[in-house]
């Protein structure tokens, strides 16, 4: 700019320039020299004017922004400016060279009146990586380190494939589309540190240097918990050793080990038995769920009967009328023995319960001693006695069961037990309390 006037424009003369040619890329000029400016729109395909002094030997500012897709032979923006070097006291700053090509670099660095070393392979054709970092103040004609690679130029078939770059780094993705010769746009913010997505996806053929579309993000997005699988139900058991155990124990162990039960010896036909003696499986292997364990059973031994025999002796005496004073006894008649049995003490309760119902008890999975009702308030310690065999067990309420017609009571699996075997699921009671 000379004294507010735009100055004259200047334009570039694109090489091989020729009509239909695809959308062009605008190229980094920031910082370049006149000459590098010149030669970056020329490889472009671009027009450009000036905005500045006409002695202008260095660029300070484009439009549209480095990157963005332009038409072909399109004019563009530069801001120019006079920049002063002396020997003694110059400085300058680092240009942004990474993932530009050869050239363009040197063309860079001419600009920016520094010298550069290269790690890398001889032939390489574009920059992956630079030190210091763009923008960083240096005195001129100092030396900056780039580090290069080869990616081909040309694709041999016209058409190439879509690299996968979803959740690379930022320069990892422009290393990847470099070598697949790809151009791409990016959906997110400018100072974009990682590829959250990609448009098209990984391994799709694609027409050699088509722009692909990339959203990136500053920060890579925090992984989906997984869903913990379900654990498949165990289909196997170890038997449990119930020898000794008393019947209620027996059979709750049992069900907890998801065996079914084969009872046989005293008591096991009617629900008398008291003890477990023998089990057939043996205690600690493992069997399938649902296997039948043959328990054998005993039950206490029934109380002697006491005998007792009674000698009755009978004597008559017989009074004759008519003779005072006449007595005459008949001889005396010893009748049979009379035996009597007597029964095995029983207690009977007298006093008639205050409140009662009759319905059907269940069972289900519970802390022995504690059941559930609809009625009672909890805490309640009730009685149920089951109306086929007479057996009574006591528990406290504790918990609510569902409301179900006829259903007076829930019990936990080690006192159902001692009313009924588990395997009958119900049984008829009278719940008094």
């Amino acid at each position: 700019m000379v004294g507010g006037v735009v100055a004259t424009a200047l334009f570039a003369s694109p090489v091989g320039a020729a009509g239909g040619h695809a959308p062009t890329r605008m190229p980094q000029v920031v910082g370049a020299s006149k000459a590098a400016v010149f030669v970056a729109m020329s490889r472009a395909g671009l027009y450009f004017r000036t905005v500045g002094p006409a002695n202008w030997n260095v660029a300070v500012g484009e439009t549209p922004a480095a990157g963005a897709l332009v038409p072909w032979h399109s004019t563009v923006i530069v801001r120019t400016a006079v920049r002063t070097t002396s020997p003694s006291t110059a400085t300058t700053t680092m240009p942004d060279v990474l993932y530009r090509t050869r050239a363009e670099t040197y063309a860079a660095m001419r600009g920016a009146n520094l010298y550069f070393r290269t790690v890398g392979p001889a032939n390489w054709n574009i920059v992956t990586g630079q030190n210091p970092r763009p923008g960083t103040a240096l005195a001129a004609r100092s030396t900056v380190t780039v580090v290069t690679a080869v990616v081909r130029t040309s694709s041999p078939t016209g058409t190439t494939r879509m690299p996968r770059v979803l959740h690379d780094t930022r320069s990892a993705a422009y290393v990847a589309l470099a070598r697949a010769g790809l151009y791409f746009v990016t959906h997110g913010p400018a100072n974009w540190r990682y590829v959250t997505a990609q448009n098209p996806r990984p391994g799709v053929v694609v027409a050699w240097h088509s722009t692909v579309v990339l959203a990136t993000a500053l920060a890579l997005p925090a992984p989906r918990p997984r869903p913990r699988p379900t654990p498949a139900p165990a289909t196997t058991t170890r038997v449990p050793s119930v020898v000794g155990m008393p019947r209620a124990l027996a059979l709750a162990t049992l069900a907890r080990a998801g065996l079914r039960v084969h009872l046989q010896g005293p008591g096991a036909t009617n629900g008398t038995w008291t003890r477990a003696t023998a089990q057939n499986l043996v205690a600690g292997s493992v069997v399938r769920r649902g296997t039948v364990i043959v328990v054998d059973t005993t039950r206490p031994a029934t109380p002697p009967t006491t005998t007792t025999t009674t000698t009755t002796t009978t004597t008559t005496t017989t009074t004759v009328p008519g003779s005072p004073g006449e007595t005459t006894t008949a001889p005396p008649t010893t009748l049979p023995p009379t035996t009597t049995t007597a029964a095995p003490p029983t207690t009977t309760t007298t006093a008639p319960p205050a409140r009662e119902r009759v319905g059907i008890a269940t069972w289900y999975s519970y802390i022995p001693g504690q059941c559930a009702t609809s009625y009672l308030p909890k805490g309640t310690r009730i009685t149920v006695t089951d109306l086929a065999s007479g057996r009574s067990i006591q528990c406290v309420v504790t918990d609510r069961q569902a409301y179900s017609p006829g259903r007076v009571v829930d019990l936990s699996e080690t006192q159902f037990s001692e009313l009924a075997p588990l395997w009958q699921g119900v049984v008829k009671v009278r719940v008094t309390w």
